[in-house]
């Protein structure tokens, strides 16, 4: 089947923010020869929050293992625009007023599976290019400001957006855009709170780089996350790569990060991209992000808890048809109490009897306390 590449870098709701997303995998080796300084955790917090690394580049693979069966594929809820889309010189079209979110939430997660590779390479905030390696084609991710291109090359279709901007800043991010290591380390960072045990070992490489492992650990018991380590490149302050370990899987589920890696700026034209000669060229407008009577950003659904305990609430209505329609549920789910539950390793995704769904990397017992309150 053909899933959005996109969708194996974007592993939303693994991170205990509820949406995360990556791009890269490397896992880290111990190296009894590297000999660093002795930093304590707070000081490789510290080396991370002020790199001043603006510039790089790198080979990436991400491996993941979720413990969830592939299903069909059921369209591309990413970048792409939904069908109806009018082309580049036409006026651009609102995205679908109903989004399918729980098959997509489930197509997206039988896609992770596996190990993907990619090219990475920035510039500063506003400038990436990602490139997803697909067998003998790649699907390129570029942004140059606030121009958003999305490039397959195997069908020869490109996309083009440009980000809206948002109150007190220059632009929104845009979340179908992969991130990168560093962006999903500082997610498990800020999220992580007080219930949080945190060291540092001082002796691993990550590609061909010495580096400090930042561990993660839960102290909350109703976590599926047991350990998350972030490689902190010794030089730059950078991270490098992110594995995240579940409760009672041997093997990481997920392991992210660079195989290569050059902390120098690439050259400009790499951001630049225009479509080659018969590409079948769309435009799609991306919507304004939503505010609250403050004039901040608003989240278009419910985030119960934090850190770790983090739970998303999916009204009903946004939860697809499809589910039942083509008995997707019934395969992938069992019965519980108060509704049906999907597991993978690192996440639990409760369809209640009234039509909610409510996920979050927490258990079962977790969910449906949060469904009744």
């Amino acid at each position: 089947m053909k899933v959005a590449a996109v969708k194996k870098w974007i592993p939303a709701l693994l991170a205990p923010v509820v949406v995360a997303a990556v791009v890269a995998g490397a896992s880290i080796s111990a190296n009894a020869q590297v000999k660093l300084e002795s930093k304590t955790p707070q000081q490789v917090m510290e080396m991370i929050a002020g790199s001043a690394l603006t510039g790089f580049s790198g080979e990436a693979r991400a491996t993941l293992d979720l413990g969830l069966p592939k299903i069909p594929s059921l369209g591309d809820p990413g970048l792409t625009p939904p069908p109806g889309t009018k082309p580049l010189d036409a006026p651009p079209t609102e995205p679908p007023p109903n989004a399918k979110t729980g098959t997509e939430l489930l197509t997206m997660l039988s896609s992770l599976s596996g190990t993907h590779h990619a090219r990475i390479y920035a510039e500063g905030s506003d400038k990436s290019r990602i490139q997803v390696l697909e067998g003998m084609g790649e699907e390129n991710f570029i942004r140059n400001g606030s121009t958003l291109w999305k490039y397959d090359s195997e069908a020869n279709t490109a996309v083009h957006s440009s980000l809206p901007a948002t109150p007190g800043k220059k632009h929104a991010r845009d979340e179908s855009m992969p991130m990168s290591p560093g962006e999903m380390a500082n997610r498990f960072l800020q999220s992580m709170g007080q219930d949080t045990e945190i060291s540092v070992q001082d002796s691993t490489r990550v590609a061909g780089r010495d580096a400090y492992t930042l561990e993660l650990v839960p102290r909350d018991g109703d976590s599926l996350i047991a350990r998350v380590s972030i490689g902190v490149d010794a030089a730059t302050g950078a991270p490098l790569e992110v594995v995240v370990d579940a409760v009672g899987q041997q093997e990481p589920a997920i392991t992210m990060g660079f195989t290569s890696f050059t902390p120098e700026a690439p050259a400009a034209e790499l951001f630049e991209f225009t479509p080659p000669a018969g590409a079948s060229v769309t435009e799609y407008k991306l919507p304004q992000p939503a505010t609250d009577h403050r004039g901040g950003p608003k989240h278009a659904k419910g985030i119960l808890g934090s850190g770790w305990e983090s739970i998303m609430v999916v009204p009903a209505k946004e939860v697809s048809g499809e589910l039942a329609s083509q008995g997707l549920l019934d395969k992938l789910s069992t019965p519980v109490e108060g509704g049906r539950l999907v597991h993978t390793s690192l996440l639990n995704a409760l369809v209640t009897t009234d039509g909610r769904m409510l996920v979050g990397p927490v258990s079962v017992a977790r969910l449906q306390a949060a469904a009744n309150e």
